[in-house]
This record gives C-alpha cells, sequence and structure tokens, in this order.
C-alpha cells in the first residue's frame, strides 16, 4: 500500500517542492516543510485513502506552512529571540501513527539524527537554536541533518508499513519522544541528544513531574 503512495509523492515531488519553495521563500524552510508535508499525508491518507494529487500535496504543504507562520508569531523563550514555539497538541503529535513513524526512525537512524530530525523538521527550529540546544556548530548540525534526511528519502518511507521491534530503552525512548513533542519541550529532546543519557531514568524523572503536575492542577 506504501508503494502506491510513494509512486505518487514521487510522481509530484518537483511540483511539491516547487510549492514548498513558493510558500517559504528559502530552501532550507522549504526542505523542513516537504519532510513535514510527506509525514502529515501519509498520515492522513493511511488514516482516510484519498486521492493523491498534485493538490493533495500542495494543500497539505500550504496549510502546514500557515500553521507554521502562526505559530512563529507566538511568545518566545528569554534565550532566543527568534525561537519558534512548537503547539501543545497537534493531529500530527496525538496521532497513534505518528507513534509508529517515531518506531521507525528509533530503529533506522542514529539517536543524533533522531534527536536532530525532530528538532529541526517537527519542532521547526533554526540550525542556530539546534546548535545553542545541543552545543554543536551549525556546521555540524547541518551535516547530521542532512544525512538523516537522506536516511528518511532512502530507508524510512520505503519500510513504513513494516512493524519495527525496540528494545526496552528504545520503547522508553520513542515514549520520552512523544511527551516532548506533545508539551513542545525543545529541552527534554535535546537531553536526549547521546547514548550516555540514561533513558530509564529520565523516563522516570518525566513521569515523577507530571505525577506532580497532574495533582497541583487537581488541588
Amino acid at each position: 500500500m506504501n508503494q502506491k503512495f510513494n509512486q505518487a509523492w514521487e510522481d509530484y515531488a518537483s511540483s511539491i517542492w516547487k510549492a514548498c519553495l513558493h510558500f517559504t521563500s528559502n530552501p532550507h524552510d522549504a526542505e523542513d516543510l516537504m519532510q513535514t508535508t510527506w509525514i502529515k499525508a501519509y498520515i492522513s491518507w493511511r488514516k482516510k485513502p484519498k486521492s493523491l494529487s498534485r493538490a493533495y500535496f500542495t494543500t497539505i504543504a500550504k496549510n502546514t506552512w500557515i500553521d507554521e507562520t502562526r505559530k512563529r508569531k507566538l511568545p518566545t523563550i528569554p534565550y532566543e529571540d527568534n525561537y519558534q514555539q512548537f503547539g501543545d497538541s497537534t493531529e500530527l503529535e496525538t496521532s497513534l501513527n505518528f507513534t509508529h513513524v517515531l518506531n521507525i526512525l528509533a530503529t533506522r537512524l542514529t539517536i543524533n539524527q533522531q534527536v536532530l530530525f525532530l528538532l529541526s523538521d517537527v519542532c521547526r527550529c533554526s540550525l542556530k537554536e539546534i546548535a545553542f540546544l545541543t552545543n554543536m556548530s551549525v556546521g555540524a548540525v547541518k551535516a547530521a541533518l542532512f544525512r538523516a534526511r537522506q536516511k528518511i528519502i532512502n530507508e524510512v518511507r520505503d519500510n513504513i508499513e513494516e512493524v519495527h521491534s525496540l528494545d526496552e530503552e528504545e520503547v522508553l525512548r520513542v515514549q520520552l519522544y512523544s511527551q516532548a513533542l506533545e508539551k513542545g519541550d525543545i529541552q527534554l529532546l535535546a537531553s536526549l541528544l547521546t547514548d550516555n543519557a540514561c533513558i530509564p531514568a529520565l523516563y522516570v524523572q518525566q513521569q515523577q513531574a507530571n505525577s506532580t503536575l497532574d495533582c497541583q492542577m487537581a488541588a
């Protein structure tokens, strides 16, 4: 089934790219928009199959960019004037299919590539912001993102429907990704950057923090 979707995407890729470039006016944002459009289009199509036309893809790209432009106008956090805040709860984040996508990323990309891709193409952080969060150079971030996107194009898309077996730590890591994306917590994402991170300890810490917050809200 995914072969039909991938074939349609390849057929219209040139037109989608031109549309993304038209909406964003710069190649970097256009690349990010292409990746997000592919994920959203696939999730929507899997949920309810529809005609895979050029208009279908470009409409999703346009609506995604409108949403992104609106998010960029939201209040910023202190360390960076142009921080792009990620929404609290979107269809992409809450969809069970997105968890499936995260599972695939966890098995196909390196840990660094996973985190950098999520920060850039899902949370929409700039290269400068990611470098600040991760203590990496802008050049290193850009190079790692290029490799991550190439893997997504060459490996992830072709295996999108496969059931992937994760070990215990990978399962916890994916759950932490989901929690971080749901809350827009880019610091939590950045803390998961290396394989030196103690995932079980971080998971327990997050669960305790969530329980404390729930209790405070109930009081």
